[in-house]
């Protein structure tokens, strides 16, 4: 399979481009899945002053460069589709320097958004976070890329400082992005329940094992999943891995527990109702809460039968790692929205050799 770079890591490295004044790599591409599209579309759209921003359907775009569009002294008109208008948003219809306070348990692409934007200002701020910062991982990858840009940040104990009238400096080799944990997950699942898929032209290479990237987890958490019997996993540093997490899980023998599902429910999909529709169609018992999932498993072939994806990337590929484990042939009713972070990835599924 052909494993695609990571979407996360793609996102912020081409808004510290756009920042530092090198637009090449804004340059659309055949590779590029549709929330990285979405984010070169309203790059491009800023550099040229345009204020009406096509985001489509990606909340990191969205999120990520509101504060930047403000910090730019842009009024930004955001065109959202799907569910996205309904997923939680903070508004900048302008921005100074400052003091701002925010909860980091809604969606750390806020902070991430601010720490972008607030280093253009031209006086000093601060972020005060007003509750636990979730996904940790995320805001770290964003500190990354920018002290690669040349930007600096200081962590408190209570948010971050953000010195004002600071420049984005592109680094002199260009722009690096790396291979995409969160894509490699699935492939990494069906591997873990029996298959044996490779990644093609060095994608494994391009998986660090240094990554930032939080779906770096998947290794530690497969390693969990192996064997029968009871176990736990907590979800809440990285949230995407729980669909195809949730489908490894019905494959074994015993009680998998997940905590830390609450924010599932605010992605492209309702995730944590959209999975138990997926279980209950491959015929495995489970039980949701209010920050809990809970898969009572068998083991043995999963059921086949008629599946929706909830017009959801990553329920759609879930889905498909079940299918491997099935005893009957299994139909999903959308695979095109895949393209939302992993294009390829149903054109090469449909291309693996079954057998040997």
């Amino acid at each position: 399979m052909r494993l695609p770079v990571s979407k996360s890591h793609a996102h912020r490295v081409l808004i510290a481009e756009f920042l530092a004044g090198r637009l090449a790599s804004l340059a659309p591409s055949e590779a590029d899945c549709d929330d990285v599209a979405a984010t070169k579309r309203c790059l491009v759209a800023l550099a040229s002053g345009a204020s009406a921003l096509d985001c489509g359907e990606s909340g990191t775009t969205r999120r990520l460069l509101g504060p930047v569009a403000a910090a730019l002294g842009i009024k930004a008109e955001w065109i959202m589709r799907g569910r996205l208008a309904s997923r939680p948003q903070i508004e900048y219809p302008e921005i100074a320097p400052g003091v701002h306070e925010l909860p980091g348990d809604v969606s750390s692409q806020f902070v991430s958004g601010l720490l972008f934007a607030l280093p253009v200002l031209r006086g000093d701020s601060e972020i005060v976070l007003t509750s636990p910062l979730k996904s940790r991982g995320y805001v770290d990858m964003t500190l990354g890329v920018l002290r690669e840009y040349g930007i600096s940040v200081a962590e408190t104990g209570r948010g971050f400082r953000v010195p004002g009238s600071q420049g984005y400096t592109a680094p002199a080799k260009g722009p690096r992005i790396e291979g995409d944990w969160s894509s490699a997950a699935f492939a990494l699942a069906m591997n873990a329940l029996g298959s044996e898929v490779q990644f093609a032209d060095g994608g494994a290479a391009s998986l660090l094992s240094d990554s930032l990237q939080p779906d770096r987890a998947v290794v530690r958490l497969l390693d969990v999943l192996s064997g029968e019997g009871e176990r736990m996993l907590d979800v809440d540093q990285c949230p995407d891995l729980f669909p195809v997490m949730a489908v490894v899980a019905a494959c074994r023998k015993g009680r998998t527990a997940f905590g830390g599902t609450r924010r599932l429910r605010l992605k492209e999909s309702d995730r944590v109702a959209a999975m138990a529709d997926v279980l209950g169609r491959f015929g495995v018992r489970c039980c949701a809460d209010e920050d809990g999932f809970s898969v009572d498993a068998k083991g043995g072939p999963l059921a086949g039968g008629a599946f929706s994806s909830f017009a959801d990337h990553r329920v759609a590929m879930a889905v498909a790692v079940g299918a491997t484990c099935a005893g009957t042939p299994v139909e999903i009713d959308d695979t095109a929205c895949a393209a939302k972070s992993y294009p390829t990835f149903f054109g090469d599924f449909g291309r693996l050799v079954v057998g040997s």
